[in-house]
């Protein structure tokens, strides 16, 4: 049996059936529009070499084999226009065909304005009037900018544009002085939940992740979105945007297994991690160790 996560994983061309299908995003110029850091392009690739170097196919905290997951790698978008929006009509149209091929898709990211399209790409494939979500991160990401698509407003023009359902969808883990009061409004006027990092240090994760994945998922389809930022820059340094606070990686780790678990969570990703600034691969490993504890979510849902 295979004891590697590398001997399941297999190019998209070779395994049309599959689990799980990855795909890379190789985007940082919406986050260079925010003053962000440069280098998030780099990120698939640095997540696929921690994913394939460590990670085995059991999981001894929840007692799951993981050797029976097909998992597909679709590789990275080819995302080289000079013209942003074409990039993003990329991504929309490649997410959705891959969500039409696969019954659950894992980003590799890449810039967080990327999500913008990810969703987009999740409600054509499944045909939703709306989705529902969760987004994990220190940033709310809603800012109210006609005409520019980058990191900071992906969830905001999700929201306008009716395409994420308020009502369905969390904010978990905001920064207590990292948001403006008016995005804050915004999201209470939309119906989202909004859980700020500090509950989650009090209470703990699964409290607040399950109750957001029940919500997400009411009425269908929903996506998880976990930004790299909303851990604390000591067990994440190289993110497009550090903070000394955060999440701990066992709350990172937490997320990700419940997100797996939920068959209706059908897109989810990690994003902004910037390999140009890590440490000793120190935050490439932590985004793989996230990736699997997604997987093995899926594992145990499956019951492969």
């Amino acid at each position: 049996m295979p004891t590697f996560l590398r001997d399941l994983i297999r190019p998209a061309a070779e395994l049309p059936e599959a689990d799980v299908c990855l795909v890379g995003i190789p985007l940082d110029f919406g986050t260079v529009l925010e003053g962000g850091r440069a280098g998030a392009a780099q990120a698939p690739e640095a997540i696929r070499r921690e994913l394939r170097r460590y990670h085995k196919t059991y999981n001894l905290e929840h007692n799951i084999r993981l050797d029976g997951l097909r998992i597909a790698d679709a590789g990275n978008l080819d995302l080289r226009h000079p013209d942003h929006a074409t990039n993003h009509q990329t991504i929309r149209s490649e997410l959705a065909r891959l969500l039409n091929q696969y019954p659950r898709v894992v980003v590799l990211g890449g810039s967080h304005d990327g999500t913008y399209s990810t969703v987009r790409g999740l409600r054509d494939a499944t045909g939703s009037t709306s989705v529902g979500g969760i987004n994990l991160d220190a940033h709310a990401d809603v800012k109210d900018k006609p005409g520019q698509l980058s990191s900071g407003t992906p969830f905001g023009k999700l929201l306008r544009e009716e395409v994420l359902a308020g009502a369905r969808f969390t904010e978990i883990g905001l920064h207590s002085n990292l948001n403006a009061w008016e995005d804050i409004d915004f999201l209470h006027q939309q119906q989202a939940r909004l859980v700020p990092l500090a509950h989650v240090q009090q209470d703990g994760m699964p409290e607040y992740m399950g109750r957001a994945l029940r919500h997400a998922t009411a009425e269908g389809p929903a996506f998880v979105s976990f930004d790299m930022d909303s851990c604390a820059e000591a067990y994440a340094p190289a993110v497009s945007a550090p903070s000394a606070d955060g999440f701990t990686p066992r709350q990172a780790v937490e997320a990700a297994f419940l997100a797996g678990k939920e068959p209706d969570v059908l897109l989810f990703e990690v994003v902004e991690f910037n390999p140009a600034f890590d440490r000793d691969n120190q935050t490439a490993r932590l985004a793989a160790t996230i990736l699997t504890a997604y997987l093995t979510g899926v594992a145990a849902g499956l019951d492969v």
